[in-house]
């Protein structure tokens, strides 16, 4: 099982096409968007190839699962001819259980509340553009960085997630130079996460 994650590509058509280059997105199991799709966002820069109307029909030729976040609008769902943009989602892949959410709440909430109040093993958020694989409290917190506006020095960045049995790894991908710059291995044994 193999799941690309992406966050805050806020209108780069070049972001979206630096995955595709790098990627056969058909190999993907699952594709997982965490929000801030086409707008650029009142606090953000126009990122490079900021082109929302050419990225919409780039996103339509894959099976995407979005989470809504703070800069996306009823407005963008209908282009992108989607029913429905969650803002948290539970998703469950082999014995790993992911809650999945933007993470514009974390600005005024703590997120060890947070992630004190799932049961799921693995938290994945955007939002701040700035990767992280952070433990709180037993759990996880994963975050694939921007495609478009990084933050704080990291790279444009997504997340890859392969799950094989009781092994979950995750590899994160500097999309200016398409090799993994961080990477994780998980191990399930008796309902715990045990990190290698």
């Amino acid at each position: 099982m193999k799941i690309l994650v992406v966050s805050d590509t806020h209108g780069s058509v070049k972001a979206w096409e630096d995955i595709e280059r790098l990627f056969n997105l058909k190999e993907f199991t699952s594709i997982f968007h965490l929000g801030d799709v086409l707008y650029h966002g009142p606090r953000n820069p126009l990122p490079d190839g900021y082109d929302p109307k050419s990225l919409v029909e780039k996103l339509k030729n894959y099976r995407i699962n979005y989470i809504r976040g703070n800069c996306d609008a009823d407005i963008d769902l209908k282009v992108l001819s989607v029913q429905e943009m969650p803002k948290v989602t539970m998703e469950y892949f082999g014995d790993f259980s992911f809650l999945l959410v933007h993470g514009e709440v974390f600005e005024e909430n703590d997120i060890r509340q947070f992630v004190n109040d799932t049961s799921a093993q693995f938290i994945i958020h955007g939002h701040t553009h700035i990767p992280k694989i952070e433990e709180i409290d037993g759990k996880f917190v994963l975050n694939p960085g921007s495609t478009s506006l990084p933050k704080n020095g990291a790279p444009r960045s997504v997340m890859i997630v392969e799950i094989n049995e009781n092994k979950l790894l995750v590899k994160f991908y500097n999309l200016d130079t398409g090799e993994v710059y961080t990477e994780r291995t998980w191990t399930l044994s008796d309902s715990k996460l045990i990190t290698e």
